[in-house]
Parts: C-alpha cells; sequence; structure tokens
C-alpha cells in the first residue's frame, strides 16, 4: 500500500473561518489528486470483491485481446483528423 501524506500550511492560529475553510479546500483537493496518483482507490476498487485464479486470467487475455485489436486498428486505419486537413 502507498503512504500518501499532505499537510496544511500557511495556516496561523488565530485565521478566520473562512480562511480555514479554504485551507481545507484546498488541503482536500490536494488530498484527492495524491490518492488518485497514487492509485489507491483504483487498488482499492481491485480488491473489493474476491476474484478467482482462473478469472483473473481469462481477464487479462481478454484485456491483451482489446489491446492487440486497437492496435490493428491504429496501424490500418490512421488518424482520420489529419486525412481531412490534406483533402482541403
Amino acid at each position: 500500500m502507498r503512504l500518501v501524506r499532505v499537510e496544511a500550511r500557511d495556516l496561523h492560529p488565530n485565521c478566520s473561518s473562512y480562511e480555514r475553510e479554504i485551507a481545507f479546500k484546498r488541503l482536500f483537493a490536494t488530498f484527492k489528486k495524491a490518492v488518485t496518483d497514487a492509485g489507491i482507490l483504483h487498488d482499492y476498487k481491485e480488491h473489493e470483491f474476491y476474484e478467482s485464479e482462473g478469472r483473473k486470467k481469462r481477464k487479462k487475455k481478454r484485456e491483451a485481446e482489446v489491446q492487440r485489436l486497437k492496435f490493428k486498428l491504429r496501424e490500418n486505419f490512421p488518424n482520420r483528423k489529419t486525412d481531412k486537413k490534406d483533402n482541403r
């Protein structure tokens, strides 16, 4: 599990509630970004339900097949946006 550490900065003890609210929103946004970048929610959702070894293998094989098909499509059909610009 990856650790995420986020600290509140520039917050003096006698600040107003408005300043605390702004600091909290900034802190929470930073925390959410750090959690997303670390992939913690992805790991949680991945381990939320038990998945057997056979199902994992089939899923991985299916994903590899999709990637292979996408690569073939990109190879056979180049970017259409550039083709339309060339025809003008």
